[in-house]
């Protein structure tokens, strides 16, 4: 079978390649198969030009299935356009930007995973409601504390999550996704995808403490209330308006002025300050000491020894391997139950759960199962 030539279109394969705005010489170099056969296979009436093992080469490099390869009828894809607001110097390399459109492909097919799952529960997910003025940062944040039921919610520390994973699951709730994103270097911080149904925020975590992620994901949550799909850069550091526009209405969301006015005392030092605050409002350290920055209280130089103290004594996420703990990071607490949930309901069979969860074994997905419900 390794050796057997496979009858493949040329046109599906030019057709994902182009795509990607994959190159060949990329293309040949990540799936180890010849440029100029990838040349010909593209381009010849001949269409039994690669192995097996060549085309599942292939179409891993191209994120699709085999089969894809070997129909004319070609996907098209459903992303909404992105705006790159990345302030870093390479992002026009054709590595980078591959791994830019692998990232998308993760959290959309997961995206797609989850619409399937409320399929097979005959359940149908709320529209995203959320629209922001984009020219009012006070009114925008409370329209997201509304949103969000902000007022309302049970608040609590998990771990070292520093309250991350309390208004994640607020976030959950109305029916967005929140993926979390790891060892993918690709300039950004964060991404919003909007979707009119089930719109995506990923969290690019490598680098960031629990404490960091939750201004991220409100960050990106600005985004979508916007009606934007925008892949950020180091979100504090961006010069565009519109990044400036969302660090201000995320800052707001977590942090009211109201609050600061009346518990911020410039007589204390940075890490006491933060700790009354903290008492009232339950938010990370992170986020607190970002607000106090943004809105003129502290310096920037005051921010970035503040934030590298707690950096160097927090953890990014469990501080264990394997797949059952990256499931629980990537995808969430309310993703995880309902296809759970699908499951207990003989909606979705164990096997295709633990595909859709990338998991290996049973035990993990008890492991999952326990810690959602448990």
């Amino acid at each position: 079978m390794a050796n057997k030539l496979i009858t493949h279109s040329p046109m599906a394969l030019r057709h994902y390649r182009e795509q990607l705005s994959l190159s060949r010489e990329l293309l040949s170099k990540k799936s180890r198969v010849p440029l100029n056969k990838i040349i010909k296979a593209e381009n010849s009436e001949h269409s039994e030009l690669l192995t097996f093992n060549q085309l599942e080469n292939i179409a891993k490099v191209l994120l699709i299935p085999e089969f894809y390869l070997l129909s004319n009828k070609l996907q098209k894809s459903n992303l909404p356009d992105l705006i790159d607001h990345r302030n870093q110097s390479d992002i026009l390399d054709e590595e980078n930007q591959y791994q830019l459109k692998r990232v998308i492909k993760e959290v959309t097919s997961g995206r797609e995973d989850l619409i399937y799952t409320y399929e097979c529960l005959d359940v149908e997910p709320s529209s995203f409601k959320l629209k922001l003025q984009g020219n009012n940062s006070l009114k925008d944040s409370l329209a997201i504390r509304e949103f969000l039921g902000v007022s309302n919610a049970n608040f609590k520390v998990d771990g070292d999550d520093d309250y991350y994973k309390s208004w994640r699951i607020l976030v959950e709730k109305k029916d967005i996704l929140v993926f979390e994103i790891s060892r993918k270097k690709i300039g950004s911080e964060g991404m919003a995808l909007y979707y009119p149904l089930l719109p995506i925020i990923t969290i690019l975590s490598s680098g960031q403490t629990n404490s960091r992620k939750l201004f991220t994901m409100v960050h990106e949550l600005v985004h979508l209330g916007l009606r934007e799909s925008a892949i950020d850069g180091k979100i504090l550091k961006s010069n565009y308006d519109i990044e400036k526009y969302c660090n201000e209405v995320a800052g707001y969301v977590l942090v009211p002025e109201l609050e600061l006015q009346e518990n911020y005392d410039n007589k204390l030092s940075l890490k006491n300050n933060v700790e009354v605050i903290r008492k009232k409002l339950k938010v990370s350290k992170q986020a607190i000491a970002i607000q106090l920055k943004l809105t003129g209280r502290i310096s920037q130089e005051e921010l970035n020894d503040y934030l590298e103290q707690l950096s160097s004594k927090s953890s990014a996420g469990f501080g264990k391997t394997g797949r059952q703990y990256s499931a629980a990071n990537k995808f969430g607490k309310i993703y995880l139950q309902q296809v759970i949930s699908a499951v207990w309901d003989s909606n979705l069979s164990v096997n295709t759960a633990m595909k859709i969860l990338n998991l290996n074994n049973v035990e993990q997905l008890s492991y999952l199962e326990q810690k959602v419900f448990g």
